[in-house]
């Protein structure tokens, strides 16, 4: 099965452009996305599935076109588009619960918003964990490398606050493994 990811990515990141920079970035960012892909990533519908390769090119104009190729303004743009993304009222109660509970959560969350092959382990121990994300599309990709642990780092943050830290481990062409600790 190929993989795919739900709309609710393109909705949050629209979100994002559109309140912290306004309509006409966000125009140069849709016209960056392959032509194929434009139309979706104008209006995307949060439930609907759409293909790996979409999310890719997404992530390719977002690097270019907001973060202008920095990297520390793309992690930073992933951590706030993974926050906009959790609705407040789970925030609420996430943050009243413990680390390791939310991380059981993640298998669940992640089959939510991906179908397809990738898979989360999750290795917990006091103070952090290890999760491996397997069958991974482009995982070699910056961008992926980038957005895996500010997207963990920041889900993190919900529960423990700022000392949430979370660093890319290893990567291959279909793996990504994240240190998380708090």
């Amino acid at each position: 099965m190929r993989s795919e990811v739900k709309g609710v990515w393109f909705l949050t990141a629209k979100r994002y452009l559109l309140e912290d920079y306004g309509p006409e970035l966000f125009d140069r960012y849709v016209a960056a996305v392959p032509e194929a892909h434009r139309d979706w990533v104008r209006e995307p519908l949060a439930s609907r599935w759409y293909p790996e390769d979409m999310m890719r090119d997404a992530m390719a104009s977002f690097y270019v076109e907001v973060a202008q190729g920095s990297n520390a303004v793309f992690t930073a743009a992933m951590e706030r588009c993974a926050l906009l993304g959790i609705h407040w009222f789970l925030q609420l109660l996430l943050s009243v619960t413990t680390p390791r509970y939310l991380l059981r959560l993640v298998p669940t969350a992640l089959s939510q918003i991906r179908r397809g092959p990738v898979k989360v382990h999750i290795e917990a121990r006091e103070g952090g964990a290890t999760l491996r994300f397997t069958g991974q599309p482009y995982a070699a990709d910056l961008r992926y490398r980038l957005a895996t642990p500010a997207i963990v780092r920041s889900l993190m943050s919900v529960c423990v606050g700022q000392s949430a830290r979370a660093t890319l481990t290893h990567f291959d062409e279909s793996t990504h493994v994240c240190d998380v600790s708090w």
